[in-house]
């Protein structure tokens, strides 16, 4: 069999199987969006933000980053304050308890990676993160190609940009974001 059809058929197992781990791990039970959970991990990793920023960054659009938001900020995970630059619009940031969850969910998310791959030798992980990673920027590349204007997070030590955390929540397929260059392992 073609190794493109394989991988494209794997690409879609992966994301049906990473889905019902995400309901499954889901921590203190809140019953928030997986894009609500992209939100408050890159408010809680890379601070307070406007909305735009937030939208541009995590690859979605600004009606779904409003709508999560809300929910977020209806949950106490997140609030509004006034931006210093522009009194007329408002930043976002994590609450205590939202910087607390995303690190639980971060921990029990790290935990159930080393536990799927423990049988891994470090040799196989090291591979599996850098191809990993080159078909997220890929993926991302042609998205901003085709009209997405969302940034994308770049692994490795010569990432100019923003690198965005998202390890304390199961990856999603509405954005690509690679690696942290920090501790995420």
């Amino acid at each position: 069999m073609d190794d493109h059809v394989v991988i494209g058929r794997q690409l879609g197992l992966f994301l049906r199987l990473v889905e019902r781990m995400y309901a499954d791990l889901k921590v203190d039970g809140l019953d928030l969006d997986r894009a609500a959970y992209v939100l408050l991990g890159r408010i809680a990793s890379e601070g307070p933000a406007r909305l735009t920023t937030l939208a541009d960054d995590v690859c979605l659009d600004l009606s779904t980053v409003s709508r999560q938001v809300a929910a977020l900020e209806a949950a106490g995970l997140v609030a509004r304050t006034t931006d210093s630059s522009d009194r007329r619009a408002s930043v976002i940031e994590a609450t205590q308890t939202g910087s607390a969850t995303f690190a639980r969910n971060r921990d029990v998310w790290h935990s159930t990676m080393r536990e799927l791959l423990a049988d891994w030798t470090p040799e196989e992980r090291s591979q599996f993160a850098a191809l990993f990673i080159r078909l997220n920027e890929k993926i991302a590349d042609r998205g901003c190609a085709h009209g997405h204007t969302g940034k994308t997070a770049k692994a490795g030590p010569a990432a100019s940009t923003t690198t965005v955390d998202l390890s304390g929540i199961a990856p999603t397929g509405s954005i690509s974001v690679a690696s942290s260059t920090r501790e995420s392992q």
